[in-house]
């Protein structure tokens, strides 16, 4: 039988696309990753991935393996809660942003009710500076948001790329002025957007400003504006620009889990739920 925690890592690899970031996701050193990858390969008597310098990549064994790896895993974890679960009650205050909320958060707070009936939930959608403002001001007792950029706090769950979109009748014209639509208030993706073309030559000027991201892409629909989004955001009707149209290269987001200082065993638990969305396979679109 294969040893669950070798399962978990290889997974953790297939999803980071890497061992650095699936030891940062375990918790784990990155020789410990590669120790266990190897004693899975040794055990299943096949290659599952393909490494360079530069990358790592599935063989094909490993793409075969990565399904079931993936249901062994869901399997134990409900097996495991529904017979250690403590018997919770309370109520928990959670702060997500928009991009996780209209994504994968509603197959993880069933998962989550179903375990603890008695916990009561109130979800508050937010931008990410002003939900972890709340967070440390004891108004929220788990955040799930996008990590500031250059900061390391919070557990890191998944990365995802941020790009540039835009209509698909959009005319991107060079020279001309660059219309922007960009969050409200104060954002990961918009200081992030800000930063890169500030450091280019682009003449630009934002013209479409919103709370959420429903707003931001419905401007882009539009064709009012180019806006940066997560890949997984980008839907029928938009395009991803980029250095063709001699845009900037956005950096990576980085969603992550936060929680108050001691949070209490159903703040921890729902925490701990939330967690397991970095086990499923890519992002679903938002």
């Amino acid at each position: 039988m294969l040893d669950f925690e070798l399962l978990r890592a290889f997974v953790a690899v297939a999803d980071c696309g890497g061992f650095h970031r699936a030891a940062e996701r375990l918790n784990l050193t990155q020789s410990t990753i590669s120790q266990q990858i190897k004693r899975l390969e040794l055990e299943t008597k096949r290659p599952l991935f393909r490494r360079t310098t530069r990358s790592v990549a599935l063989t094909d064994d490993g793409e075969m393996l990565l399904g079931d790896a993936r249901r062994l895993l869901q399997l134990e974890e409900a097996a495991r809660h529904r017979l250690a679960a403590p018997r919770l009650s309370g109520t928990v205050r959670l702060g997500v942003v928009e991009e996780v909320a209209g994504g994968s958060l509603p197959s993880a707070l069933s998962r989550f009710a179903a375990l603890h009936p008695g916990v009561k939930l109130e979800v508050q959608i937010g931008v990410s500076a002003p939900l972890i403002e709340q967070l440390n001001a004891g108004r929220l007792d788990v955040v799930f948001a996008k990590r500031p950029l250059g900061t390391s706090k919070g557990r890191l769950v998944w990365r995802e790329a941020l790009v540039w979109v835009a209509a698909d009748t959009f005319d991107f014209v060079p020279g001309v002025v660059l219309p922007l639509a960009l969050y409200r208030e104060r954002s990961v993706s918009r200081e992030a957007a800000l930063a890169a073309l500030q450091d280019g030559d682009l003449t630009w000027e934002i013209v479409f400003t919103s709370p959420s991201l429903t707003g931001l892409r419905a401007a882009a629909l539009a064709g009012l504006a180019i806006t940066p989004l997560p890949a997984s955001a980008v839907i029928a009707g938009l395009r991803i620009l980029g250095a063709a149209e001699g845009l900037p290269r956005l950096p990576d987001l980085e969603f992550a889990i936060y929680e108050k200082a001691r949070p209490d065993k159903a703040a921890a638990a729902l925490a701990a739920a939330l967690q397991t969305l970095a086990q499923g396979p890519s992002r679903p679109t938002i």
